[in-house]
């Protein structure tokens, strides 16, 4: 599984979700079962990259609540 990496919404450059599809939408990710997160795709070629975008309403003092992965290799066909 490739590595992700995770930053504020609010240092993510817009232009990075452009063109990008929801593959999947996961609820109830956290222990208070209100976290959402969701799987972008795109397809470049012969390879699936990703983008992981997670919401924790109930989030740790100083943790962000809003965060966006970098770019990933899903899969390549």
């Amino acid at each position: 599984m490739a590595k992700k990496v995770f930053r504020d919404y609010a240092e993510v450059n817009e232009k990075l979700l452009e063109g990008f599809t929801v593959a999947e939408v996961l609820t109830g990710i956290n222990a208070e079962d209100s976290g959402m997160m969701m799987e972008l795709e795109r397809q470049i070629d012969n390879v699936t990259i990703g983008v992981d975008v997670i919401y924790d309403p109930n989030h740790e003092d100083g943790e962000p609540t809003f965060t966006v992965s970098e770019e990933y290799v899903k899969n390549i066909c």
